[in-house]
């Protein structure tokens, strides 16, 4: 384990080891193509890139945030959909974004826990996805309560998380690696069950009109969607790894962790498990 201008370096991996972020997956090149990947995993599955009803007011011209963007795929993808509107990406740092000549994207380096770049009621619509491994409860909190000033009266707000604690019809090989997840998370103040909570965040923020979708997701059967799915949490675990093996000595050989990741793909495909995605909006009071 080595530090750097640029991170903590563990295992030839590069964590993001600023003072006041919890993030647990790497903050590298081999992560930003597992999210670029898993974005058209979630296109594919989901039929669409978002569920607030805003489309007209997209195909008119607003503004939107991505907040954690991360590679910004999706707001890449929505950029180039959306011509009229105008979109900015907002993470605490950028790997790749990919070479792009829109002239109705931007990109604002922030910590969105912390005070805000941006002006209050600047935006018409606030995206946030997947960040379950990358707030602690609290600063999850104070992201909403950065959006809820951010956001124009009446704005949509989305968030769409999963269910890392537990899924249904588990076995014991994959229970115990999500317990050793389960335990990293709780020890920086996370929350694995998120998604659960995310109509109540919201309530408590401020927000009204919320509006709850939840989308079981088959890993590793039945379909296509099924084997994408396990495809994304098969990377994601990969990329973790030295994380979870600095708690766990099972975990530190790769190759030990290579069979045992097989193992759970097998045991998901055989049990048909499944994991539950939570998708939230709800709007800022007129």
């Amino acid at each position: 384990m080595t530090g750097s201008d640029n991170g903590e370096i563990i295992e030839g991996r590069r964590y993001n080891n600023d003072e006041g972020v919890e993030y647990l997956l790497p903050n590298d090149n081999e992560e930003a193509d597992r999210l670029h990947e898993q974005h058209y995993i979630f296109r594919y599955a989901l039929q669409r890139n978002y569920h607030a009803p805003v489309k007209d007011q997209l195909e008119k011209g607003i503004n939107v945030i991505d907040a954690g963007c991360g590679p910004a795929s999706w707001t890449l993808d929505m950029a180039k959909a959306y011509p009229q509107s105008k979109f900015t990406g907002a993470d605490i740092s950028f790997i790749s974004t990919n070479n792009h000549d829109l002239n109705n994207l931007s990109f604002e380096t922030c910590n969105i826990t912390g005070e805000s770049p941006f002006p209050d009621n600047t935006f018409d619509y606030y995206f946030q996805r997947l960040l379950v491994a990358g707030l602690s409860k609290s600063n999850y909190e104070a992201a909403l309560k950065n959006a809820f000033k951010i956001l124009k009266p009446g704005g949509y707000i989305e968030l769409v998380e999963p269910n890392l604690g537990s899924f249904y019809n588990m076995g014991p090989i994959l229970e115990k690696l999500l317990g050793t997840m389960s335990y990293i998370m709780e020890m920086r103040g996370m929350t694995p069950n998120l998604g659960e909570n995310l109509e109540s965040l919201l309530e408590c923020a401020g927000f009204v009109n919320i509006k709850v979708i939840s989308l079981i997701m088959p890993i590793n059967h039945t379909n296509k969607i099924g084997e994408l799915w396990w495809r994304d949490i098969e990377r994601g675990y990969h990329n973790v790894r030295p994380m979870l093996a600095l708690n766990n000595p099972a975990f530190e050989r790769p190759e030990n962790y290579r069979v045992y990741l097989d193992s759970i793909a097998d045991e998901c495909r055989q049990m048909k498990t499944d994991s539950k995605l939570n998708i939230v909006y709800a709007q800022k009071p007129e």
